[in-house]
């Protein structure tokens, strides 16, 4: 799933740090994640998961299904095949992704580490709920999202590594492996995405059912 979006200029003003300052690298790499693709308005995409609980049922199963994704920050994941507690269990869980071009608006961000290759962002809700913060791991050179991990208030958490392949004048996620977890609930999945349509109408009702 890519959530690399579109943005104006105005994207390499964010403030970042926590002391109102942001280096120069940090801006330069959240820009390019933003507008990475620009033009990009909307896609769906086949989704095909391995998934592994190890919490009671302990099952595993593959699981397929489909992905909408819409600007500026709508995304739904539908399984439709496999074991139905599975695809159930995975259809509520599955982290929401919002859109680098909303971080501003939903988020205090600063940068937690620069190695030189990746720049890590903390992003903290403004409004409080489950999510205690996100991390996320953004290429310096690509400007592409490899890893976002959810902290959740109540104890567990939950990760997904991103890999990237080009889909027409696009670069989008092709592949994830997640691992989800809580007080009550522990599973890994790995997911492949294909077949992608993009730019195509979707209908808000999608993701309101």
């Amino acid at each position: 799933m890519s959530i690399q979006r579109f943005v104006g200029a105005a994207a390499l003003l964010l403030v970042l740090s926590p002391a109102g300052q942001a280096s120069t690298n940090s801006d330069q790499v959240l820009a390019r994640l933003i507008s990475a693709d620009a033009g990009l308005r909307s896609f769906t995409a086949n989704v095909s998961a391995d998934a592994v609980m190890h919490s009671f049922p302990y099952l595993g199963a593959n699981i397929s299904g489909t992905y909408y994704h819409k600007e500026p920050s709508k995304d739904r994941i539908v399984f439709t095949s496999g074991v139905p507690f599975i695809a159930k269990q995975f259809s509520n869980v599955y982290p929401h992704v919002e859109s680098p071009s909303r971080w501003r608006d939903v988020y205090d961000i600063s940068v937690e580490r620069e190695d030189g290759t990746f720049t890590t962002f903390k992003l903290v809700p403004r409004s409080p709920g489950r999510i205690d913060h996100i991390d996320a791991k953004v290429g310096d050179n690509s400007g592409e999202l490899a890893q976002l991990r959810w902290n959740y208030t109540g104890g567990g958490f939950a990760t997904l590594n991103q890999t990237y392949s080009k889909v027409g004048a696009y670069r989008l996620v092709t592949r994830e492996t997640g691992h989800f977890e809580d007080p009550n609930y522990n599973a890994d999945l790995t997911s492949t995405f294909s077949n992608f349509k993009v730019n195509v109408a979707i209908p808000d009702s999608i993701f309101n059912s």
